[in-house]
């Protein structure tokens, strides 16, 4: 199911994914401009945090069902998505620290009456049930004309995803990609914006890089590629603040394994801490602080370790996220505009 999936997040099968992102990271700079804007005779405040949430959320719905969620026009949280992930957050955390709490629970619900009770559904009117109801009614929209919408959707069913597999994977996505993309966006942004010194670094190479127009507008992802310290402030910022602390656990094979050799019994669920990972020695005795230099001044070679180490905030392997590469366009565009 995840090679099916893979094709989606690619982007085969599916319009443009950098013009679509840059359509509404356009918009998104448009209607903070407006709106927000101060002048020499009034200061005006607002919350940046809950901005980056509704580009992010416009975003991915796009990607996902063909249509945008309208959160940046009428910024607001439409269908009471954000509050959604506010509440299902912590609980799916809490759920994967106990994997036995997760099937005991998942055998409980195949007893009607506890399944009408902890399983969210379409007709419900808060919480994943709202989403759900969303995805329900894109899909019942296209299944009458028998075509095949050029999005992620479309690439899931024309790939042999069955409806309630796609509906499911759908919701997921929505959650769980906006919100962690939202988090490495703040995350990030702040960190920059705290630190007066990265912060003029980085605004010398973005005027420069706009003065001798050699970036696009919005920028392009191989542009902003060319940009050596906005990459470096973007893999530090993550690297400093990972977007997930999820365990996103693993199981030892029946025959049990050796970790830095400490035996690890059979069937044991090990999940990894990615906010100690990003704190390893292989960044030097200053790990725990902000320095995006370490991404400039280091030999290749140390570059290199130090980027597969930073890599697990995206897991590893075959449960490695798939939009990892969707959001990395986005922090580039959002950090650069």
């Amino acid at each position: 199911m995840r090679y099916i999936m893979s094709a989606g997040y690619a982007g085969k099968g599916i319009q443009d994914i950098q013009s679509t992102v840059d359509e509404i990271v356009v918009k998104w700079i448009q209607c903070l401009r407006e709106r927000w804007s101060s002048t020499p005779k009034q200061a005006r405040d607002f919350d940046v945090g809950k901005r980056i949430q509704f580009l992010t959320v416009d975003i991915t719905t796009k990607l996902c069902l063909g249509e945008s969620f309208r959160c940046v026009e009428e910024d607001r949280d439409q269908h009471a998505f954000l509050d959604t992930v506010k509440t299902a957050t912590p609980v799916s955390l809490q759920l994967s620290l106990f994997p036995e709490l997760t099937r005991t629970l998942y055998h409980l619900t195949k007893l009607a009456p506890i399944r009408r009770l902890l399983v969210p559904s379409a007709e419900n009117k808060s919480g994943i049930g709202t989403v759900m109801s969303v995805v329900k009614k894109v899909i019942s929209k296209w299944e009458p004309s028998g075509m095949t919408p050029r999005d992620m959707l479309g690439s899931f069913l024309s790939r042999g995803l069955s409806r309630d597999q796609a509906e499911t994977e759908l919701v997921v996505s929505l959650v769980a990609g906006s919100d962690t993309t939202s988090t490495a966006v703040q995350a990030t942004l702040l960190t920059i914006i705290t630190n007066p010194r990265v912060y003029h670094k980085l605004q010398k190479e973005i005027d420069c890089a706009v003065n001798h127009r050699t970036v696009s507008v919005p920028i392009q992802e191989a542009e902003a590629r060319q940009l050596p310290y906005l990459q470096a402030c973007i893999q530090e910022g993550l690297r400093i603040h990972p977007p997930l602390a999820q365990l996103r656990d693993r199981v030892a094979p029946p025959e049990g394994d050796y970790i830095h050799g400490y035996r690890v019994p059979g069937g044991t669920s090990v999940g990894f801490n990615s906010w100690g990972t990003q704190r390893d020695p292989i960044y030097g005795d200053d790990a725990a602080i902000f320095r995006p230099e370490r991404w400039v001044e280091n030999e290749e070679s140390k570059i290199k370790e130090m980027k597969q180490v930073c890599d697990l905030i995206f897991g590893h392997g075959p449960t490695k996220c798939l939009g990892s590469k969707i959001a990395w366009m986005i922090l580039n565009k959002a950090i650069f505009e």
